[in-house]
């Protein structure tokens, strides 16, 4: 990645987003500056790089790395004097408060915690350099916040359209789909592919809970919408504990899903992450007994499915069970409990309301 392109944020400029961001520098500074030279310098010879160290701590693990992603996407790609792919985080405004998320990523969050300054923004001085970079560009990663109601994503298009660098670009985003913003995909339909990750943790109304306030109804609509769209669609699921309830509900929504996507010729995308950064919400820290039973839901799903499901997904799930064994010890159910608490009390709502089994799980007295 560092040979070929890095991320620009609005909290500054860095080798992507699984590293520390760099204060005051632009992104030609920044990409041109002796930090970036150090870095191709060390991995030319093999070295450790401390920027990457969360990387190295995934693949010392058995993971795949953000790290080998990129060595694996851009493994053909030379490096040249201008970036070649930009990751870009250009806000954290977004119109959802998920329970995974925080003020950095949502100005709803911001908002909701009273914090002074809610919107956070790139400076329209750095898009400009951006785009200024761009002669040779072949790929954008957009990210937020929910790139499709930003207006910094639409003046970027804009002009990548306007200097006919367009047509050469692909583009994957990262969206919550709660809402179809007709300019934001009429200026996609001018680049040469776009993939579009639709962020959906879990079925119904317990997903309107982990990513709240959206509506489920209107998210599988518009999700339905896409299938006459020039785009690739996948689902983004991030893993944590109150999405293991009803498990068994979401994987027959997926499959419908899929089904829905394959009646018109395209495939939907699906690919699996884990909230790890929250003890109240990392699903290995789950009640055993919820865990029990995710394991079961994903094995009944993987004996009825249908041969023609998607294959890598089915060996992501049978994956899952054995990492979810290995793990089936260890249960946080009082900070989850005093998490969900705390958060209910700050939005005026009832957690049961929307998980009718999470008292199955973590009533009080089930909590010694």
């Amino acid at each position: 990645m560092p040979f070929v392109g890095f991320q620009a944020a609005h909290r500054g400029n860095t080798l992507c987003c699984n590293s520390e961001p760099l204060s005051n520098t632009t992104p030609k500074q920044f990409w041109n500056g002796d930090f970036m030279k150090s870095v191709r310098e060390k991995m030319l010879k093999g070295e450790l790089v401390d920027a990457c160290k969360s990387c190295y701590k995934a693949e010392a693990q058995g993971k795949v790395s953000l790290r080998s992603h990129y060595n694996s996407v851009y493994k053909d790609w030379d490096q040249q004097d201008t970036p070649l792919a930009l990751d870009l985080d250009f806000s954290n405004f977004c119109n959802l408060q998920c329970v995974m998320c925080g003020p950095e990523r949502s100005s709803q969050w911001a908002k909701e915690l009273g914090e002074e300054k809610q919107v956070l923004r790139i400076e329209k001085s750095e898009i400009d350099e951006l785009i200024s970079m761009s002669d040779k560009l072949r790929h954008i990663t957009i990210q937020g916040g929910e790139p499709s109601i930003m207006p910094e994503f639409q003046y970027l298009f804009e002009k990548l359209v306007s200097n006919g660098r367009a047509k050469d670009i692909t583009i994957d985003c990262i969206s919550n789909l709660t809402n179809v913003n007709n300019r934001f995909y009429q200026l996609l339909d001018h680049f040469k592919h776009t993939n579009l990750n639709v962020s959906i943790d879990q079925h119904g109304d317990i997903n309107n809970y982990i990513r709240y306030p959206s509506n489920f109804h209107v998210l599988e609509k518009n999700l339905l919408s896409l299938k006459n769209k020039p785009v690739q669609a996948s689902l983004q699921i991030t893993l944590q504990t109150l999405s293991l309830i009803d498990f068994d509900k979401f994987l027959a929504w997926i499959e419908q899903m899929h089904k829905e996507f394959k009646s018109v010729g395209k495939n939907l995308g699906l690919s699996l992450s884990f909230v790890t950064s929250r003890d109240a919400l990392n699903p290995f820290f789950a009640p055993n007994e919820l865990k029990k039973q995710f394991i079961s839901d994903i094995e009944k799903f993987i004996a009825n499915t249908s041969s023609k499901f998607d294959v890598k997904f089915i060996l992501v799930l049978k994956n899952l069970t054995k990492t979810f064994v290995a793990n089936n010890k260890i249960e946080k159910k009082q900070e989850t409990l005093d998490f969900v608490t705390k958060l209910d009390q700050r939005r005026g709502i009832k957690i049961t309301d929307y998980i009718g089994n999470f008292a199955k799980y973590f009533s009080k007295k089930s909590i010694k």
